[in-house]
């Protein structure tokens, strides 16, 4: 079984991991979306999710560009992840063929929740500051 993110979650981390290597400031959309590979028209929407989130301070106009909302250190994964995939839930029944709390649990459901619960907790241990000298190239 793989748990995987989707594309715009994945283009969050990068761009998060991206921003938070640059000491300079300010960067511009064209330069995070050649740099950390991430394309130009999902760009966009996937910073302005992370801005709302606190995560990206965004500026418009002539010297604009977006920079990181808190020190790499106070930036969890978990907060990444959630803020371009939404909070995670279990929206439907493992064994069942309907919506998750609907009737009573099912055998899985708490299983499936304290599994849930465990990969959250780890990302909500990871901050971005660990990941930076990983991804620097040498």
């Amino acid at each position: 079984m793989r748990l995987e993110l989707s594309s715009e979650g994945r283009y969050a981390l990068r761009a998060l991991i991206y921003l938070a290597q640059q000491a300079e400031g300010r960067v511009t959309a064209d330069r995070i979306s050649a740099e950390a590979n991430i394309p130009r028209r999902l760009l966009a929407r996937v910073l302005a999710r992370l801005s709302r989130a606190g995560l990206v301070e965004s500026y418009e106009g002539r010297g604009g560009g977006s920079r990181l909302g808190r020190p790499p250190e106070q930036v969890t994964l978990r907060e990444a992840v959630e803020a371009a995939e939404g909070p995670f839930e279990i929206t439907h029944c493992i064994l069942e063929q309907r919506a998750c709390g609907e009737g009573r649990p099912c055998a899985m459901h708490d299983a499936w929740g304290e599994g849930q619960e465990a990969i959250l907790d780890y990302l909500a241990g990871q901050t971005l500051a660990q990941f930076i000298i990983r991804t620097v190239p040498h």
